[in-house]
């Protein structure tokens, strides 16, 4: 039963170790890396509104999301500090944070194309040279990621379990 449970505890912490490592999504970036996008779009005085105006409802949608995923965490850390785990409760949370995260990446996407639309041709271009290098940046984060826990899993697997003295 005891290594039950360490296994549901162990699979929660890796599962959980990916989620809070995840930075949150918030559109598209706009900081001062090579003047920032919308310098390098020259965005008429009416795109630059509508740009702005995208941006702040999808940070606004992620920053909702980005909470509900916290609150889920917290609910599963009162959880294991209470040595209280449901173990339908700990599945159907991790389910929820899953399509959270699911839903956070879809919204950027749409905030992607709603940019895009609102752009000309030579706009669109520039837009979607931006966006494939941020694609590849996060493909990188996430291969880095995919090691860093694959570290994690093999020191988990191979360490010596502990011993605990007991006197008979």
């Amino acid at each position: 039963m005891k290594k039950l449970w360490f296994s549901i505890f162990s699979f929660f912490l890796l599962t959980n170790f990916s989620l809070f490592s995840q930075p949150m999504q918030d559109g598209p970036p706009m900081g001062p890396r090579e003047g920032g996008i919308k310098k390098q779009l020259k965005l008429t005085v009416e795109q630059e509104k509508k740009f702005d105006d995208l941006v702040y409802q999808h940070k606004q949608d992620a920053v909702d999301i980005h909470s509900k995923i916290q609150k889920n965490r917290l609910e599963l850390e009162k959880m294991v500090n209470d040595n209280k785990i449901d173990e339908k409760k700990l599945f159907q949370l991790t389910d929820e944070n899953s399509k959270l995260q699911g839903n956070m990446k879809n919204s950027a996407v749409k905030n992607w194309l709603e940019i895009y639309k609102i752009l000309n041709d030579d706009q669109k271009a520039i837009w979607s040279k931006h966006m494939l290098q941020m694609a590849g940046n996060q493909g990188m984060r996430e291969r880095v990621r995919g090691r860093i826990q694959g570290k994690i899993k093999n020191f988990m697997m191979n360490r010596k379990p502990m011993r605990m003295n007991r006197e008979f």
